[in-house]
């Protein structure tokens, strides 16, 4: 059955308990994470809890609780006299890509929304003037989010025989070093609005030692006046990749992603654009997902976009985007977790 409630419990105390637990296990994966309690204990070496606050410089007696509440409400760690030790199911779950996007993401960067929320609902106050998101996390968050879907990016950007990749709004440089590991003839570029952004990925690409094959440029994806001067590669070699950025815009209607569509194609006449954006969905489409595998969407869709009043529309309305931009859609994959779909146009 698709909407089974089962799991929530068949009572009041189950369904009430599970909502705690959720609640507090959420904020303390994300502080866990952020502090360096999951790292120390990864190796799955037991570990007392002054030795790990001690090598992480933290609140004991707040380490302590935590951990203790974990301990009794999870199996992810285990406790065995006085030391903790993460079991090797806690270690798969914890450092999945789909709990770090979710643990940076929901409650990293959006927590906000919901500590704020009855503020928001009597119109005390609002999203953008009296309290705002974390950029940066929401940044690693969408990296995890669609890392799931680089291997068949990089892969449709050999078929189509580019030789540079630019990816608009590179954050901390992960996607365009992956694709450039991924790919050893590309040449890359990563395009970021933030100059701290940019010394972020400066570093990591100096780590990665692609510092000869990957270029940072300062520029504004919407306005590719800013960044068109720099690129060097001839459009029909050339490539733009953009993860979850675009459905920014739709804030002030589809045709503000229409009036930057138009732009690239006018600046780069017959390059390719590989977007990756997620798919709305309707009542009735939830209604047929399972209710335990919907909720990452509802969240994304209507606490994360709804409350921030960003824009987001449907596979039909970006195939309706890109019509009336004059762009051509030359594939598209639908599959991918978390309802994302990469959509591959020429300019």
């Amino acid at each position: 059955m698709k909407n089974d409630y089962s799991f929530l419990g068949s009572d009041i105390t189950h369904w009430a308990q599970s909502i705690r637990r959720g609640y507090a296990i959420s904020f303390l994966l994300y502080s866990f994470h952020e502090s360096g309690v999951f790292d120390s204990l990864k190796s799955l070496k037991a570990l007392t809890a002054l030795q790990i606050a001690r090598k992480n410089k933290l609140n004991l007696l707040a380490l302590e609780h935590g951990l203790n509440f974990l301990v009794d409400s999870d199996n992810s760690i285990k406790k065995i006299g006085k030391k903790y030790k993460m079991t090797k199911i806690g270690r798969d779950r914890i450092f999945s890509d789909q709990v770090r996007a979710m643990s940076l993401g929901a409650v990293g960067a959006y927590h906000i929304l919901l500590t704020n929320y009855l503020d928001t609902l009597k119109n005390k106050k609002k999203y953008g003037k009296d309290f705002m998101r974390d950029g940066a996390l929401v940044a690693k968050s969408s990296v995890l989010t669609g890392k799931a879907n680089y291997s068949w990016v990089a892969n449709k950007l050999k078929t189509l025989n580019v030789d540079t990749v630019v990816d608009l709004g590179c954050g901390s440089g992960d996607i365009i070093i992956d694709f450039c590991k991924r790919q050893k003839t590309f040449k890359g570029v990563g395009l970021d609005i933030s100059k701290s952004a940019l010394k972020v990925a400066k570093i990591n690409v100096k780590k990665n030692k692609l510092s000869t094959r990957i270029d940072l440029i300062h520029g504004d994806m919407k306005n590719p006046a800013t960044y068109s001067s720099k690129l060097k590669s001839s459009n029909n070699k050339l490539a733009f990749n953009a993860i979850m950025a675009l459905h920014e815009f739709l804030i002030d209607g589809e045709e503000a992603v229409i009036n930057i569509l138009k732009k690239m194609k006018k600046k780069f006449p017959g390059s390719y654009f590989i977007l990756g954006e997620f798919n709305k969905a309707s009542h009735s489409e939830f209604q047929n997902i399972p209710i335990y595998k919907r909720m990452h969407m509802l969240f994304y869709q209507e606490i994360i976009h709804g409350l921030t009043d960003q824009g987001l529309t449907s596979f039909d309305g970006w195939k309706r985007i890109f019509r009336k931009s004059g762009v051509k859609l030359i594939d598209y994959k639908k599959d991918f977790p978390f309802r994302l779909v990469e959509y591959v146009i020429q300019f």
